[in-house]
């Protein structure tokens, strides 16, 4: 029943309390983590009482009345436990003020108590961090002074240290560290470590220092801090071996294990996640060869023979899986063994100058070609290993004529390589072609194996030649009256080059353009284009020019032609007069000479005959020998005849004139 009274009556003081003007009692400052038990105060009321009952009367900060403990009879407040200013207040820059109110019932007084809880240096800076280590990453082509790493500033949880009156110290053993500490602070309360130098992941990856920050009273906290150099793909894959030199047997069983190779790149993640493959080129091994994209093992997938291939040669690339891939390649040269089953091979080389046909074995050179170069190179090569894929070469030469060509000759450079030459020039026009046979035998004791391989060279023609003709001169006879274009001769000059520069083509060269003469430019048939009269010109002379049809330089020979006109009976002897009158006295003695009659023939060598017409009974007494000298024949009587008319006629024993 009492305590129901005293229930009853402490709700209506708590009303009361509401009524009643509180008594404001001075400031309490207390430190914090003041000793529990430590006496605050004693409220000494205005009027003694023999009984007092004091009360926490605290509505606002009721929460802070478990610091305090308040003797309800004498008014004495002690500290109940450990004060800790930076738990009772979070808001650390604010002054951490309560007020605290007790009643006392039976006076019915209410007291006002402010407290204050006054900070002390008592905690040390902390970094804003779940740990005191921590990560902090940097692209490897950060540019340095531009580039920054924000840390957050510590902070203190007393209120005497203001973040402006925290120092920092950055710390490490690196000697070329490349960061410097910024703390200038900005809206944004962070610390940055600014770039000073460039990066190189491959060569640092990582860089450690010690940021320690140190308050008024000297607390020290530091956070270690560990800057990874974040990998850009700025390295490309690098084999172990530039080149993978591996024998292989003959017969080593399929999906054997040739080798392994391997690359490392210096990148990291999938910059430095490697794949290999082979390069465009050498796709053509994989029908041979497996290649493991991952690990790189070089496994054999299909069988290898040595008398069809003696070694594989391929590259291989490492390829990063980088956004922007790198990679680089390695040659892998896979030898392949051998048993002494295989013959000397003979191959040839020319010079880019000379025609060679590989499948014919068959060769081209210049009738020209310059005896100070070799013109071929003669390989001697066997598939066999060792000894056995020695060997020696000979050759002799097969051709169909009755004397040999001895003029070809080897000149051995090393064990497989030989030089051939000539000692003295080719020559179309004296042999075109020759055929060669080479042998080649290893140098196996038991069973020596050997090849023989004929080769034919074919000399080309070369314009070195000038037409030639059989004479050295023509000299021709033509009877005059001929017909237009009578054929007179061939004309045939000999060119012995071949093609076309050999092939001749014929002109006439003369200054006498009326000269009555042509020539066939292709057969050399000379003709006469019109008829001709000796007795107007019995001669004629010029040149035929022989001419091949070379490129670029043709040559060309002349002969010289002399035409005789022959002369033919075509003109009637003719008198010098066409009437003659003598005179002789009579009783002239016979043979007397009377006169001379004279005539004449524009034909040569024509022999004229005189007589008298219808005197072959001599009926008249005169007679004429072949000069033209009319004689007395007999003697003559003026009396008898005084007149003689007399018909002479003139004769060429074709022609004759009266």
């Amino acid at each position: 029943m009492m305590k129901t009274s005293f229930l009853v009556l402490f709700i209506l003081l708590h009303f009361s309390n509401i009524l009643c003007d509180p008594i404001e009692l001075s400031e309490i400052i207390i430190p914090e983590h003041t000793a529990i038990g430590h006496l605050l105060l004693t409220i000494h009321p205005s009027i003694a009482k023999e009984k007092y009952s004091y009360r926490f009367v605290n509505n606002n900060y009721r929460e802070i009345q478990q610091y305090f403990s308040l003797n309800s009879s004498t008014g004495q407040l002690h500290i109940a436990n450990d004060i800790d200013r930076e738990k009772i207040c979070t808001h650390r820059h604010n002054k951490c003020k309560f007020l605290l109110k007790i009643f006392e019932l039976f006076d019915e007084k209410l007291y006002h108590i402010p407290i204050l809880i006054d900070d002390i240096n008592d905690h040390r800076p902390l970094f804003p961090y779940e740990s005191s280590i921590i990560q902090l990453h940097i692209s490897e082509n950060s540019p340095p002074y531009q580039s920054k790493l924000f840390i957050q500033q510590a902070y203190d949880r007393d209120q005497i240290d203001n973040q402006k009156q925290l120092k920092y110290q950055l710390k490490t053993i690196d000697e070329t560290f490349p960061f410097r500490l910024e703390t200038n602070i900005d809206i944004s309360n962070r610390l940055a470590l600014v770039l000073t130098q460039p990066l190189d992941r491959e060569f640092i990856d990582t860089y450690n220092c010690t940021l320690h920050v140190t308050d008024t009273a000297d607390h020290d906290e530091h956070l270690y801090i560990t800057i990874i150099i974040d990998d850009v793909n700025d390295q490309s894959p690098i084999f172990e071996s530039e080149i993978y030199s591996v024998e292989l047997s003959e017969n080593i069983p399929i999906n054997t294990t040739i080798l392994r190779v391997q690359a490392y790149d210096n990148d990291i993640g999938l910059n430095g996640e490697i794949i290999y493959d082979f390069i465009d080129a050498s796709k053509q091994y994989a029908n041979t060869f497996s290649l493991d994209k991952q690990t790189g093992l070089i496994r054999l997938r299909s069988s290898v023979d040595y008398e069809q291939r003696s070694s594989y040669i391929f590259y291989v690339e490492a390829r990063d899986c980088g956004n922007e891939p790198r990679s680089s390649q390695t040659l892998v040269n896979i030898t392949i063994l051998d048993v002494n089953d295989c013959a000397p091979k003979i191959s040839f080389r020319f010079l880019p100058e000379i025609i060679y046909t590989p499948s014919k074995f068959l060769v081209e050179i210049s009738e020209n070609y310059p005896m100070d170069k070799f013109f071929a190179q003669i390989l001697v090569t066997d598939d066999d290993s060792d000894y056995r894929g020695q060997a020696r070469l000979w050759f002799e030469t097969i051709d169909a004529y009755k004397e040999k060509d001895l003029s070809f000759y080897l000149y051995q450079l090393d064990n497989s390589t030989y030089f051939f030459n000539r000692t003295k020039p080719f020559d179309f026009e004296m042999q075109q072609s020759h055929r060669l046979i080479f042998h080649a035998q290893d140098f196996d004791r038991k069973n020596p194996l050997a090849t023989n391989q004929i080769l034919t060279i074919n000399v080309l023609d070369e314009n070195d030649n000038h037409p030639k003709f059989p004479n050295a001169f023509y000299h021709l006879k033509l009877n005059e009256n001929n017909l237009a274009n009578t054929f007179l001769i061939q004309i045939e000059a000999f060119d012995p080059d071949s093609g076309e520069n050999g092939r001749l083509t014929y002109e006439i060269e003369t200054n006498d353009t009326s000269l009555p003469f042509n020539i066939d430019s292709n057969t050399g048939m000379l003709y006469c284009s019109k008829s001709l009269d000796r007795e107007k010109r019995d001669q004629y002379d010029f040149q035929i020019i022989a001419r091949d049809h070379g490129s670029p330089l043709s040559l060309s020979s002349k002969i010289s032609i002399l035409i005789d006109v022959d002369d033919l009976n075509d003109h009637r002897p003719k008198f010098e007069y066409e009437k003659y009158e003598f005179s002789i006295e009579e009783n002239s003695y016979p043979s007397k000479l009377i006169g001379i009659i004279r005539a004449y023939d524009l034909d040569l060598n024509t022999k004229l005959i005189y007589y008298i017409e219808n005197d072959k009974q001599h009926r008249y007494p005169f007679f004429i020998n072949q000069n033209g000298q009319l004689s007395l024949r007999s003697f003559i009587d003026r009396e008898i005849q005084d007149l003689y008319v007399l018909n002479i006629t003139v004769s060429d024993n074709y022609f004759k004139t009266t």
